[in-house]
């Protein structure tokens, strides 16, 4: 009895123990290239995924829009606006509506730099009493590259259902586009 009190575990010396861990890594990297998994979903030149059709809860309205705003050496296109209880995509709460502001971004022709927007800081939905609402969502790249154009939403909150041809989307100070 008192002799196996006595054998100590063997240890790993310090390069066997790298050669385990190096081996556990290189395990690791290949199956998250072999198992399923998001990176599939990403078919486009930045990694950005592309919004999906979401499902609708309580559809209120929606208006075909197709005006358009420079800013900031990109050009925004407003496509549609829609204003529903709820959007599958969209697990933030902030209202008992939303109002889904879908919009297009280009670079301007001969812009040959990318160009960054800070869409939660810049983004407003002006309605016609005067209230200055801020997203709750954002889902569109915030840097537009050169020569490329790029697609997505944003959602705002309502507490009651609105006339969405009375709004208008401001981005920074002045730029507007009036949805009506």
């Amino acid at each position: 009895m008192s002799q196996s009190l006595d054998k100590k575990r063997p240890r790993l010396s310090p390069r066997a123990r790298v050669v385990i861990a190096l081996a556990i890594i290189g395990l690791s990297v290949v199956l998250s290239f072999i198992l399923p998994g998001g990176h599939e979903d990403a078919s486009n030149v930045t990694g950005d995924t592309v919004p999906s059709n979401a499902a609708v809860t309580n559809f209120v309205s929606t208006l075909t829009v197709n005006r358009s705003v420079d800013f900031n050496h990109v050009h925004f296109t407003v496509t549609s606006v829609t204003q529903a209880a709820a959007f599958s995509d969209d697990l933030r709460r902030g209202g008992k509506y939303t109002v889904r502001v879908e919009l297009q971004a280009s670079s301007e022709n001969g812009n040959q730099a990318p160009v960054g927007i800070d869409y939660p800081a810049l983004a407003r939905l002006l309605t016609p009493d005067g209230q200055v609402i801020a997203p709750k969502l954002v889902s569109i790249a915030p840097l537009v590259l050169p020569n490329q154009s790029q697609s997505g939403y944003i959602d705002f909150p309502f507490n009651t259902q609105v006339d969405l041809s009375s709004l208008m989307l401001r981005l920074g100070s002045g730029a507007m586009v009036a949805f009506g």
